[in-house]
């Protein structure tokens, strides 16, 4: 059981090291754009368009259109990566506890389940409306939908666990 906990911490920190620079990057991305003037510098003659590192001329990001449903796009799924990883690392907390069957276990597994099963699909449905990179988005949905299986199963898993230790702690 101590192996556990070491994978599980060790698994924690990575998701957290990668959780933060998307959720960063999520958010400086909407910082530029709130002050566009002074921070998104256009390429092409404004059609694409390119961030740059704070303070620096260094290139961060170059758009490939300087549109507003592709910078939103852009910036949600960044964005919810960071959230990703960071729910990632919330369910590997569960398997650091003494005890893993508990509710608080159980509502962590459901929130990365419901994660993985909910938010592909608008990105699913404007990429098959406009018909643009149609096959990656598919795989994307196709994967985290097979990961959001795993996860729900978990939870089941883990709600009759406490279930059952409930019922234990009746008992004694």
């Amino acid at each position: 059981m101590q192996n556990v906990r070491i994978v599980a911490t060790v698994l924690l920190y990575l998701s957290r090291l990668l959780a933060v620079p998307y959720l960063a990057s999520a958010l400086y991305i909407m910082i530029c754009f709130l002050f566009s003037n002074q921070l998104v510098h256009p390429m092409d003659g404004g059609q694409r368009f390119v961030l740059h590192y704070p303070f620096t001329s260094i290139p961060f990001l170059i758009g490939d259109e300087y549109r507003f449903i592709y910078i939103f796009e852009m910036t949600a799924f960044i964005g919810l990566y960071g959230v990703f990883f960071w729910t990632l690392g919330n369910v590997f907390k569960t398997f650091r506890a003494q005890k893993f069957f508990t509710p608080k276990g159980v509502q962590r597994l459901k929130v990365f389940y419901l994660l993985n099963f909910l938010a592909p699909l608008p990105f699913l449905i404007r990429h098959l409306a406009d018909h643009y990179e149609v096959a990656t988005i598919v795989i994307l949905t196709v994967l985290h939908w097979v990961l959001g299986i795993f996860a729900y199963f978990m939870a089941v898993i883990f709600s009759r666990g406490v279930q059952l230790q409930n019922e234990q702690d009746l008992i004694f």
